[in-house]
Parts: C-alpha cells; structure tokens; sequence
C-alpha cells in the first residue's frame, strides 16, 4: 500500500513538474525572435531614417511612426531641448531634406514588442554650406499592429565648415 502511494505522488509530481517545464518553455519560446521578425524591424527602422532624413515631403510618414506620447529630447549645437509630439507636428514641413555621405547604424528587437536602433548620420547643410552628424536613437514599441517610436534622443553637431 504504502509502495502504491509512492507511486500515485510520483506520478503527480511528475505531471506537475511536466506542467511547470511546458509552460516555461512556452513562455521562452513567446520570447525568442525570429530571423524575420528582426529583418521586419530593421527594414521599419531604416525605411524611417530615410524618410525622415529626405525631410518634409514625407511628414504624413513620419508623424504616422512616431508615437503621440513620445518623450524627445534634442541637443543641437550643445542647446538641450525636450520636444512634444505637437512641436513636431509644426516642425515637419519645415524639415530639410539631407545630402548624407556617411552613415552608421544598428537596430535590434529586444523582445517580440520592443525594438531600439541607433543611426549617427554625415550631411551635407546646403543653407550654411557646412557639415553636421546627427546621431539618433530611439526605442519602438509594437503597438495596435504597427511599430511606434515611443523614445527619440537626437544631437546634431557641426562635423567641419
């Protein structure tokens, strides 16, 4: 009798322990990223640099990307500025489109729903006849079906004359 309750708790707990793996292994696997979600992400993030940086006729895009609750912040030319997503909105028409020579950039899924990607740009500023890097990064979140950019830092300096 007492080999047959042996068995019935071993059996238990084997079947709780067969529980407990196949939910953490489920839960891990929720977690893993595939090949393809990553290129999805890069392919979003990068298609943004670009239209971003070919300025204001992409402004509908733009402004579609960026997340109404975003928290921005600027340094441009050693002035610290912290945007709202309405500043934005008034400042896109007016963005310039950007000769770039040089670019440097990653992004990364961190999880299934949270991306990040740096980009550190050379252009060419026609209007002052000189040369900026601007260095951005920003953290998306998949959200409602589609990639927001929930946290922007930006610093633009003066590369040369």
């Amino acid at each position: 009798m007492l080999a047959n309750i042996e068995t019935i708790f071993m059996k238990k707990f084997y079947l709780i322990l067969t529980l407990i793996l196949v939910n953490f292994i489920n839960s891990y696997a929720q977690d893993v990223i595939t090949v393809q979600q990553q290129k999805e992400f890069e392919k979003i993030a990068q298609t943004f640099q670009t239209k971003y940086m070919a300025g204001s006729e992409n402004c509908e895009y733009i402004l579609q990307v960026i997340d109404e609750n975003i928290k921005m912040s600027e340094i441009q030319f050693s002035k610290k500025m912290v945007l709202t997503y309405e500043q934005l909105v008034q400042f896109c028409p007016h963005l310039p489109n950007k000769e770039v020579v040089e670019t440097i950039t990653e992004q990364r899924l961190l999880s299934k729903e949270l991306g990040f990607d740096y980009v550190s740009q050379l252009y060419l500023r026609k209007s002052k006849g000189d040369t900026i890097r601007e260095t951005a990064s920003r953290i998306w979140k998949y959200k409602n079906g589609s990639w927001k950019i929930i946290q922007m830092n930006s610093s633009l300096n003066k590369a040369c004359d």
